[in-house]
Order: C-alpha cells, then structure tokens, then sequence
C-alpha cells in the first residue's frame, strides 16, 4: 500500500484539508474495491499509517478514519481496526473525553463485529492502557472487568488478571465498591490467596486488621498512606451504618480512626465528599448524627437488621395511624356537639339530635 503513505506524504503540499480528505476518500474507495484477501491488510495499512505518522492535523486524521469506519459494512471486523484507530489519534491529541460516551457501546459493537475472544480482550487491554494513560483509572479499571469476563473460570490468565484488579481496586483512589467484585467468578476464585484477603480486610475489616495485614505483607501493599486513608472512611462508614439516626461522639470516632479528636470534622467532611455517608455535624456537642451510609458488605446480618429496621417503622406508623383516627373522631364529635350549640343559642328553642 505504497499509495497511503504516498498520500501521507503529500498531505503537506494538498492546499486544503478538504483536497487532503478528498483524495483519501477516493483512496478509500480504492480500498473497498480491493479483492476480499487484500481489504483487511489494506485497511490495516491505512490505520497504522494514520495513527504512526506525525502531524498536527488530528481533525484531518479523524475524520478520515471515522470516513473509513462507516464506510465499512456495519457486521465488518474490519470496523474494530477503524475504530482503535480513531481512538488513537483522538489520544494522541489528547482529546479522549470526546469518545468516552462512545465507550459504552462497545461490547454490542465488538458482538456485531464478531470479534473472537482474543480480539475482545486486546480491545480490553488497549482500552484500559490508553484510559490509563489519560488519567481515567475508574473508566479504565471497568474494561479489566470486561476483559476478566471473556476467560473460563479456572484459566490461569484469569487468576493473574483477578489478583491484579483486586490490588488495583484497593490502591485506586475513590474506589469503593469492593462488594462489586464478588460477582466475577475469578476473584471468587481467589480463596485462600494473599489477596483475597486483602480484599476481604477492605470489605469487612477495620483500620487496625488492615495495618496488621500490611505489616505482614509488605511485599504486596503499595501506596500504603492511601490504603489507610481509604480504610479510614470505610470505618466511618461501618461506624455510621451502625449507629444511623443516633448520635456519634467525636471521642468513638477519632478511637475508631486512630486519630486526634480534633481531626474528626475533617475526616467527617471527607466521608461525605467521597458519597459514602450523609451527616450532620453538631460542633456545639460534638456529636455526629449519620442519616444514610453504605454498607460495604449487604449479608444476611444486613438483611436482618434491616427487617428489623423496617418491622419498627412499621409499628411506628401503625401508631400514629390509630392516632390519627382517635383524632378525627374526637374532631368529628366535637364539631356536633358544636353545630347543636349554634341551633340553641340563636334558635333559642328545643334542639333535636
């Protein structure tokens, strides 16, 4: 395909951006009309020469990948090398917000395209390598999860990969959602490793068994300053899933959380930016009243305490249900006896009930 990079070549002497994409759209109709064994290197040609070559001209590069995309029968694989390469250069440029609303068709697109499973994943991979890249952990982290989705349930690729999301999602910052990764059979899997009992301290344990943890496994924990921060609101969350509607002494706080009473506005401030719970804080009585707080694990202890949460509201409204009727026939005989009154004093005659 000497006439791509031919193309590519002279893109610096067309006039025009409309001459350069011009001549790449007849180019295009060359390749579509390329015999079915030489379509698929031919379109690869292009991509990795528009996503290799240098130039400042990323909306030109663009719109000729987005040109040979649709161009593509909408079922063709050969969609997914357009489409990695639109990602590319929009990368390059460091413009990736403007497809991130794009991503989330990409497991009906990868089906249409009829991707085998080796293809999903390198797209997996690649996607999560560039989000990375670009700062996006969280959106990054979700197509590991996909990517850990394509594997059987016993392959030793998927163990590896489980470990390495279980680390990730402990050292990611505002990644809370460690009961999420139960549901992958993979992290189920890990039972019995060193890092499902990481897990496992992040899901139910409190500051101090993460510090004995780390203490004895120091070959595993990384970012360990932002490992306690995070355990820290975890354990004012579990102390306000506890304790909801109740108050909480700033003294039972800053025990749980290992740190000066002085402190404990800030870290409660903390756990409501992070989403985790909602509060009031009362400065006058240091005390802390928690309205809503997750819970990092929802078990059958949950679900008790949550029937019982639930049977008490129910008993509470059951009452002021029978209150509310006393009321209304206390009314309803008061304003009788009120309307009789009426007849006598300006009827000054006999009165019948």
């Amino acid at each position: 395909m000497t006439e791509v990079r031919y193309l590519i070549f002279i893109e610096q002497v067309l006039i025009t951006v409309t001459d350069v994409e011009g001549a790449f759209n007849l180019l295009l109709v060359i390749i579509l009309g390329s015999a079915q064994g030489q379509l698929s290197t031919a379109v690869q040609t292009l991509v990795d020469t528009l996503t290799k070559t240098e130039s400042n001209k990323t909306g030109l590069k663009q719109k000729i990948l987005l040109n040979l995309y649709n161009a593509l029968p909408g079922n063709s694989p050969l969609r997914y090398h357009a489409f990695v390469g639109l990602v590319e250069v929009t990368a390059q440029a460091d413009e990736l917000d403007s497809l991130y609303d794009q991503l989330e068709y990409i497991d009906a697109w990868s089906t249409k395209w009829g991707l085998d499973q080796s293809t999903q994943r390198e797209l997996y991979s690649y996607l999560f390598e560039v989000l990375t890249k670009a700062g996006e952990d969280k959106l990054a982290f979700n197509f590991l999860l996909k990517k850990l989705t394509t594997f059987a349930e016993n392959d030793k690729e998927s163990t590896v990969l489980a470990k390495d999301i279980v680390l990730r999602a402990v050292s990611m910052e505002n990644y809370y959602a460690f009961e999420d990764l139960l549901q992958y059979k993979a992290i189920q899997n890990l039972k019995g490793t060193e890092e499902y009992e990481l897990l496992d301290v992040f899901l139910n344990g409190t500051l101090a068994s993460y510090q004995s943890f780390a203490s004895s496994h120091s070959n595993l924990i990384q970012h360990s300053e932002n490992n306690i921060h995070k355990m820290r609101l975890l354990s004012l969350a579990s102390l306000g899933s506890e304790n909801l509607s109740r108050e909480l002494k700033y003294a039972d706080i800053a025990n749980s959380l290992q740190i000066p009473e002085e402190e404990v506005e800030m870290w409660v401030i903390d756990v409501i930016r992070a989403g985790l719970v909602e509060a009031k804080l009362d400065q006058l009585n240091k005390t802390v009243i928690v309205h809503r707080s997750i819970y990092r694990v929802f078990g059958p202890e949950q679900w008790k305490k949550l029937s019982t949460t639930l049977s008490t509201w129910k008993e509470n409204l059951n009452e002021i249900l029978t209150v509310v009727g006393n009321a209304k026939l206390i009314a309803g005989g008061a304003l009788q006896g009120g309307a009789a009154s009426a007849i006598i004093v300006e009827g000054d005659a006999k009165v019948t009930n």
